[in-house]
């Protein structure tokens, strides 16, 4: 996606060549130290050596609401860890960093780590201390989000909603010679596997946004095909799909996500789902746009994106233009959630999802009218409601902006959404609008503003003050009613 692509290619900038001495690293047991024998062990021993200043700007309290983000770009904005730690910290944190993988994971997150990620160019951040209680790191950067530390009380095997990526590829039909290509060969296996009927429930017509990650409870209604329906073909391979991506991370971690699963209601109840806007033949012809006759002829297409999920699990993963993949397994989906609660929802996604944001932005800037995009980064489960969830909504860390400009200056999905919320846009007059720093430069969805003022307000910030004042259920009883406020 446009958004996020972009975003990731200025920070993949950051940091020079210095991910490839992570690279020569990763596997080689910290640079000829011994490893660490757990995330835990050099969590504590990178935490004994930092400074008072380092402290300050590296430790948050474990229940701080961007622990609940995940990204595949940097998910904290503070110093990389190539100006923030010495070298010796920076030796210690690659322990640290080499015991959030398994020896697979090492192997295939390395370039990443060379050509993107860039381990200087990571940030890092400490939530809890340990000895203290709970205590986990968390590293983010291009293509990359690991995390590890003490075993997570809240009953996440791999301590909240992981990442990880690779550019090589782009665009290209099986990504070839991307490190995570054969997740998208296991994925097809398992296609292969299944029987036609079987195929028509795990095919829908497009996927959700990458980051629609948060853990759902018992009793959602998840699209796709449910692998306690399959054969014993499918189920095997199913299995099969599953450890492949669990497989990146320790044996201890990947045992503890089989148990969180099966806790869950077991493999049987995972669901996956292919997507017609995402299968490819090899000129890279979406499976979407052919007709019926076409598709016989051509046969199955190549399904680069795909997605597990069940209760208490996701694992989502992004094979066009690249791979961007998510794994959340949590036990408890009720309590997975972090901060300040704010309140208890039904569930809030999609259309609402946007809403709501649109909602917050207008609120925080008194303006009239708002518009985000329709696709929401993430989604309120039915359950308690946090201020690290509602920071999920906005997990960019975006502004608001409010842009000027004119009716013909507008851009076609804009004038579809006003018009949409009963305000259709008329010619010659100049109109205000909120919308986040990155949507008013968007010229074809938003348009050529003529004037762009920066609120200096955060998104995230916004959503969380509206849900205050009007409270959760507040605020969803005005979405029966009220697409936009009145005149």
């Amino acid at each position: 996606m446009a958004h996020g692509i972009g975003r990731r290619a200025f920070l993949a900038g950051v940091g020079g060549s210095a991910g490839l001495l992570l690279a020569q690293g990763l596997g080689v047991r910290g640079f000829g130290q011994p490893r660490a024998a757990s995330a835990d062990q050099a969590l504590r021993d990178l935490v004994a050596t930092l400074t008072p200043g380092q402290r300050q700007r590296i430790l948050l309290p474990w229940h701080h609401p961007s622990r609940q983000l995940t990204n595949t770009i940097a998910v904290i904005e503070r110093p990389h860890l190539g100006t923030l730690l010495s070298p010796h910290q920076q030796v210690v944190a690659r322990r640290l960093c080499d015991a959030m993988l398994s020896e697979r994971g090492r192997a295939d997150l390395a370039n990443t780590f060379a050509v993107e990620g860039r381990f200087e160019g990571c940030t890092l951040v400490v939530y809890g201390e340990p000895g203290r209680g709970p205590a986990q790191a968390s590293i983010s950067g291009g293509h990359l989000h690991l995390r590890g530390g003490t075993p997570d009380p809240s009953g996440e095997p791999l301590g909240g909603a992981v990442s990880y990526g690779n550019q090589i590829g782009n665009g290209r039909w099986r990504i070839p010679g991307n490190s995570f290509a054969y997740h998208g060969d296991a994925a097809n296996r398992f296609y292969a596997a299944l029987a036609p009927a079987e195929r028509a429930r795990a095919v829908l017509p497009a996927p959700p946004h990458e980051l629609v990650v948060q853990a759902q409870g018992a009793g959602a209604r998840i699209p796709g095909v449910r692998l306690g329906s399959l054969g014993e073909a499918g189920r095997e391979e199913g299995q099969r799909l599953v450890d492949t991506v669990l497989g990146l991370y320790p044996d201890e971690r990947g045992r503890a996500a089989r148990d969180a699963i099966d806790a869950n209601g077991g493999i049987e109840a995972l669901h996956v789902s292919f997507f017609e806007s995402k299968g490819f033949h090899e000129e890279m012809v979406p499976w979407s746009e052919l007709d019926p006759a076409e598709r016989a002829q051509r046969g199955d297409p190549y399904w680069q994106v795909w997605r597990i999920e069940g209760p208490g699990t996701v694992m989502h993963f992004q094979g066009h233009p690249h791979v961007h993949a998510y794994v959340n397994v949590v036990r408890d989906p009720a309590s997975a959630n972090v901060g300040e609660t704010l309140g208890e929802t039904a569930g809030v996604s999609g259309e609402s999802a946007r809403r709501l944001l649109e909602a917050a932005m207008r609120r925080s800037s008194g303006e009239r009218f708002a518009w985000h995009d329709a696709e929401v980064p993430g989604r309120f489960c039915p359950g308690v409601v946090t201020t690290g969830l509602a920071w999920s909504m906005d997990p960019y860390g975006n502004r608001i902006a409010v842009a000027t400009l004119e009716e013909r200056a507008m851009g076609r999905t804009l004038k579809e959404r006003l018009a949409a919320g009963g305000a259709a846009p008329e010619p010659g007059r100049r109109y205000r609008v909120a919308s986040t720093e990155w949507y008013v430069r968007d010229e074809e969805g938003f348009g050529k503003p003529e004037r762009i003022e920066d609120t200096g307000v955060l998104l995230r910030d916004a959503v969380v003050d509206l849900l205050r004042a009007e409270g959760v259920a507040g605020w969803e009883n005005a979405l029966r009613w009220r697409s936009a406020p009145p005149a």
